[in-house]
């Protein structure tokens, strides 16, 4: 219900905006109206409460454009152009743009330089054989495809998006520059640039937002690539059944993904590959408008070595002769196959900032020449013991916050290590977990069948937890005026069945379960009436429901919060204990 009236709501607001922009102020009036009508029902039926409070926030906004208009149009003001709408310098600034002449057809001396170019800073890279081949097919592809054009030839598609998979630090970004210029180079884009987006830059908290917001960073990648990382994150809630906003920003960049030309965006998405690979599965429209999927492999040792070498020659620094040759074995030693995975060609550079940091603690003062510039095996070695000790800072991933409440919950169950896995997959808080089933905790990557049992056990351990607070809170919920079930009857006009109730002993506790052919049974025979109170019991029980949701979550977050300042108290107990008894000792 929530979901109907919410998006019925959306389009009506999109429809005000529009005719808002196109000075349509009657029209707008009345559909800035309903549609914070239809949000304000949406509310009711909400179950996700940070979502309900944008709701509220849109209606008053819609609201209050509204009684400006309707001021205006009674002539107590000028009706201003909504701030959604762009101005006509931007229109008209737009239309110019597309009005540019096309350049000329590409010679087959520049076609070649392209490509020539293009093989050189492929060389650069380390490692990415896979990559690599593909850009080469995909450069063959282009230049084909412009001589098919030249000669009047047929084209089969247009379609340039593509899909990156792979870790962190592996050179997702570095090659979506790649493709920018490459596509520029062979005329197939107007511009060599990448705007690099994640899922805050495109979602907003509020209705009718989001779409404005992607716009505005599609509008800013015209003619170049927008780079989307950690996309999967645009449809984690959606995959789960839960409200997000992040539909209108799916929405908005598939309206342009068809378009085709010099001016036209290309879309590149990255991201972890399971995640990716569901990202694409949410949508078949989404799916079909990517054509190029590159993986990128985690760098190995020797591909590490390479990449630290070409550093140190670009800086200007030098190794020993031994420091050189044992490199492979420090890095293969004192690293393992999960943090080279998690870093990456991060690690390169941490490892050769501590290693410049080593050296410097070693060095005196009066040192000269090569040996301010020359590291050591001892100096690696000491840097690359940091990583177990003082990891360096990671990009953060945006999946992973606010899920601490979970994190807790698994940590308890000796799951802990499969905390990313979940909130990745969108389970931030403990009520999230209820409605697990074991098919979900596999799909989530959980394999072992010892790992599953215990996380089943915790689903069923929060169910029971849940259905006590549950029985607990229903006495919560029954308003002042209804405290018996005569009251109750007469607010909603069901008097005339006071007696049927009453001689089945219905009660507060029974009213939520009683179904169509329970009323039927109390003596209820004829359908009109029948529905009617069966109809109120059902606004009544969701009504109760979402109350009671709505407060047992609260209560769940304040039990956490509980939890996490009594841990904190103990440690803060802890280390005042142990500072007392080191003055005591001194």
């Amino acid at each position: 219900m929530s979901n109907e009236l919410r998006d019925k709501g959306i389009q009506i607001a999109n429809e005000a905006v529009k005719a808002d922009h196109d000075e349509k102020f009657e029209e707008a009036k009345e559909k800035y109206t309903k549609a914070a009508e239809y949000l304000l029902k949406a509310t009711k039926y909400e179950k996700n409460p940070e979502i309900a409070k944008t709701l509220r926030e849109k209606v008053a906004e819609y609201a209050q454009r509204a009684e400006a208009l309707k001021d205006a149009l009674n002539g107590g003001g000028q009706a201003k152009k909504s701030a959604r709408g762009g101005s006509k310098d931007d229109e008209k600034e737009e239309e110019e743009e597309d009005d540019e002449p096309e350049p000329e057809p590409l010679t087959e001396e520049q076609l070649k330089k392209a490509e020539d170019e293009m093989e050189a800073e492929l060389k650069k890279l380390v490692g990415m054989e896979s990559v690599k081949q593909n850009m080469r097919k995909l450069c063959k592809q282009l230049s084909l495809d412009i001589k098919r054009r030249q000669e009047g030839q047929n084209v089969l598609d247009s379609i340039r998006h593509m899909m990156f998979t792979g870790n962190p630090g592996v050179g997702k970004t570095t090659v979506s520059r790649l493709v920018a210029k490459l596509y520029f180079e062979l005329g197939v884009s107007s511009k060599d640039h990448v705007v690099e987006v994640q899922k805050g830059d495109l979602v907003a908290g509020y209705v009718n937002q989001t779409a404005m917001k992607t716009a505005k960073k599609i509008k800013e990648a015209k003619g170049g690539i927008l780079f989307v990382d950690e996309a999967y994150q645009l449809t984690q809630a959606l995959q789960r059944g839960q409200s997000d906003f992040s539909g209108e920003a799916i929405d908005e960049m598939m309206k342009v993904m068809n378009n085709s030309g010099r001016k036209a965006v290309t879309f590149v998405f990255a991201g972890y590959k399971k995640e990716m690979d569901d990202f694409v599965q949410y949508n078949a429209g989404l799916e079909s408008r990517i054509k190029y999927r590159f993986h990128f492999d985690d760098y190995t040792v020797p591909e590490l070595v390479t990449i630290i070498n070409i550093k140190i020659d670009a800086k200007g620094y030098k190794m020993t002769p031994k420091a050189h040759q044992q490199l492979p074995g420090i890095i293969e030693k004192d690293t393992n196959q999960e943090l080279r995975a998690k870093y990456n060609g991060r690690l390169t550079d941490n490892l050769l900032q501590w290693a410049s940091d080593e050296m410097n603690t070693r060095l005196p003062t009066t040192a000269t020449g090569d040996a301010l510039i020359t590291i050591t095996e001892g100096d690696l070695e000491a840097a690359i013991k940091r990583f177990n000790t003082a990891r360096p800072p990671q990009k953060k991933d945006p999946a992973l916050a606010g899920g601490e409440q979970v994190e807790q919950q698994l940590k308890l169950w000796d799951l802990g290590q499969y905390a990313p896995l979940f909130m990745r997959a969108g389970y931030y808080r403990s009520y999230h977990l209820l409605d697990l089933t074991e098919r979900a905790v596999r799909a989530i990557g959980i394999t072992k069948d010892a790992d599953v049992r215990r996380a089943m056990d915790l689903v069923a351990r929060l169910q029971q937890e849940n259905r006590s607070m549950s029985l607990k809170y229903d006495a919560n919920f029954i308003p002042l005026d209804e405290r018996d079930m005569k009251s109750w009857l007469a607010k909603r006009g069901l008097s005339d069945f006071e007696r049927n109730f009453e001689k089945h002993k219905v009660d507060f506790e029974v009213l939520g379960d009683l179904s169509y052919d329970d009323i039927k049974e109390m003596g209820v025979l004829e359908v009109g009436p029948r529905r009617k109170i069966y109809r109120a019991i059902t606004v009544w029980r969701d009504e109760r429901d979402l109350a009671k949701m709505d407060s047992m979550r609260q209560n769940m977050d304040r039990v956490f919060a509980k939890e996490q300042q009594d841990q904190i108290d103990q440690r803060l107990q802890g280390a005042l204990g142990a500072l007392r008894q080191s003055v005591f000792q001194s």
